[in-house]
């Protein structure tokens, strides 16, 4: 077995490696600036909108429907009054609509039909009167 030396911790390996680094302190910015954007927004709105971007001094929001887009369109002289306020130096917020990916349900098993050959398809042809109904059941249950 190594010694615990040659072990490192997911986050001591990700900051170590310079592109997920990266990725990380973006992913820290923008979970930083949705909680503040959040705050500033009412309940119903906040909890749907995150920013997706925040690149030359444009902040990106993403919503999933178009009447949530206009609402946030509305507060955006608002929020950047916020930000500016926590030291955020953005000149502008674009506002996206990304609608949800509904989740596939998963599949409902194929019903567990009893097999043609068993007894009571057997009982309900032998109970049927005589005719062409009764007749086929019995040429079912032969070929099955």
């Amino acid at each position: 077995m190594l010694p615990a030396k040659y072990f490192n911790s997911l986050a001591r390996v990700i900051e170590n490696e310079p592109h997920l680094a990266i990725w990380l302190r973006r992913h820290q910015r923008e979970a930083a600036l949705t909680r503040a954007i959040r705050t500033h927004l009412p309940r119903l709105i906040a909890d749907q909108v995150r920013v997706t971007d925040s690149k030359g001094g444009q902040l990106e929001l993403t919503v999933p429907s178009g009447a949530l887009a206009t609402a946030v369109r509305q507060r955006i002289p608002e929020l950047l009054a916020t930000l500016m306020s926590l030291s955020h130096d953005f000149n502008g917020i674009r506002v996206r609509v990304q609608p949800l990916i509904a989740q596939k349900s998963p599949q409902m098993p194929p019903s567990r039909r009893p097999p043609p050959t068993s007894p009571s398809l057997q009982a309900l042809a032998q109970d049927l009167p005589d005719g062409q109904l009764k007749t086929a059941l019995f040429r079912l249950i032969r070929h099955r």
